[in-house]
């Protein structure tokens, strides 16, 4: 009798630590699962009452009631669990449990949408300044990501739609993952893990010394006004013909020399100064002897056929490496597709010829003809209107039931306006088969005058 009632306090006793250990090392409780703020006036998602299985990975983040910052880092602990094929519970053991730095991040997203972005770094521990290079959710291993929450795009694919073609398009850009995201136990939805653009042996593996005169590899972004950013002033801000700031993204600030800060504001003025020149056009003298132009072609018909409003004008980057031209890469197609938050967008109307440096290029007859035959070529393949169309319908089922969990915390949003235009109503998608079928319908709509007017860029030249 005794060794039964010890049997059964053991048993009793494994139970209970299997519960609390699963509490512990996840970080999730059963609490009422709602968006991160109390000032709006929705309705909360109903509690969770039990645990769920999914195909995506999952990364819990606990800052022990720390409050997260745009403009300071916080430490947290991050556990992951990593995608198996047929879905795992989210009360699984995590893959891994690491230390993070984690803070806001965005510009429009985080202004006005109440679902957060994020960028974390991963460490060896919180008293180390070592960074942990980390293979998340299949991606080449770093220590530094993005956590993009698809708001505004009630798809929740763009961006990775489009940076998965970009992908097979460009020498380089940004890989990304689906994932489902817990922050304090919170439940916060579909996101998408995303390289950022910077440098390292998994991402644009520019060298990592310069030289003594300051020549330097380096990275630059073109954003809107920033004032705790300092910006680099060249001869196109100068002289009137580029717009919005330049700042440095690589090398570091922390690591930047003022011979270097010189270097890269000379290089790209010298670009700039022949690039608006009479004798822009030379094959040898021109702006082709400092750029990429293949990098730039494709840098143009990707945001051109996704109708990126905020091309070649924000979220821009090019980068260069030692001795090497400047090149482009992509970034952030929240508004692509006929999706800029502030206004509708005609099909019928080109979205590069006013940005600085390619308002130039495309004055080039050389320049354009190069767009116009990548385009066709493209059009066989990676930008058929077939692919692309199955890409969508492949990540939809990626997501599958994940879609529902974010919108059981997220539905609201299909009952704003979030896409202002008075009497364009229709770019409002009111559930989430609706938001695929206009993405898919802009889609159409987009390449069906491209394919019949793409050479009327040829009138924007000037030789």
């Amino acid at each position: 009798m005794k060794k039964t009632i010890a049997l059964l306090l053991f048993a009793l006793l494994i139970i209970i630590l299997a519960v609390n250990l699963e509490q512990i090392i996840i970080g999730i409780k059963k609490i009422d699962v709602k968006p991160p703020f109390t000032d709006k006036n929705i309705e909360y998602q109903k509690a969770l009452e039990d645990d769920f299985t999914t195909n995506l990975p999952v990364i819990i983040i606990d800052t022990k009631k720390q409050m997260i910052d745009k403009d300071t880092k916080t430490w947290a602990k991050a556990a992951v669990l990593e995608k198996v094929p047929g879905g795992k519970s989210i009360l699984s053991k995590p893959d891994q449990v690491m230390d993070i730095q984690i803070n806001y991040r965005g510009a429009s997203s985080y202004a006005y949408f109440d679902k957060r972005q994020y960028r974390i770094k991963f460490f060896k521990d919180t008293n180390s300044t070592k960074e942990l290079n980390y293979e998340l959710a299949g991606m080449e291993p770093d220590s530094e990501w993005v956590l993009h929450g698809p708001f505004l795009d009630r798809t929740l694919m763009r961006n990775h739609l489009i940076y998965g073609l970009a992908g097979e398009i460009m020498d380089w850009a940004p890989d990304s993952r689906f994932m489902e995201l817990f922050v304090n136990g919170y439940y916060q939805g579909v996101y998408l893990a995303v390289e950022p653009v910077t440098s390292g042996a998994s991402r644009l593996r520019l060298n990592t010394f310069g030289l003594v005169s300051g020549n330097t590899p380096y990275i630059v972004k073109r954003e809107r006004i920033d004032t705790e950013i300092e910006s680099i002033s060249t001869y196109g801000e100068i002289a009137g013909h580029t717009s919005q700031e330049l700042s440095i993204e690589y090398p570091a600030s922390k690591n930047l020399t003022h011979a270097q800060r010189k270097f890269i504001e000379n290089d790209l003025s010298t670009f700039e100064t022949v690039l608006y020149g009479d004798k822009f056009a030379d094959p040898e003298k021109g702006y082709a002897k400092y750029i990429d132009v293949d990098s730039f072609v494709d840098y143009v018909i990707i945001n051109e056929a996704t109708m990126n409003y905020d091309a070649g004008k924000f979220s821009v980057y090019a980068y260069k490496d030692l001795n090497e031209k400047l090149k482009m890469t992509v970034w952030d197609f929240n508004n692509s597709y006929n999706h800029y938050q502030w206004s509708y967008h005609k099909y019928d109307q080109f979205f590069l010829t006013d940005s600085p440096w390619f308002d130039r290029l495309l004055q080039d007859r050389q320049f354009v003809e190069k767009v116009v035959h990548r385009y066709r070529e493209l059009r066989k393949d990676i930008l058929s209107t077939e692919n692309i169309h199955q890409h969508i319908d492949d990540y939809q089922m990626e997501l599958g039931s994940a879609i529902d969990r974010n919108f059981d915390v997220w539905g609201y949003s299909f009952r704003l306006t979030l896409l202002f235009k008075k009497g364009e109503q229709e770019r409002e998608p009111r559930n989430y088969d609706d938001a695929i079928l206009q993405l898919k319908t802009a889609i159409e709509s987009r390449f069906s005058f491209l394919d019949e007017n793409i050479e009327e860029l040829y009138k924007n030249c000037v030789n």
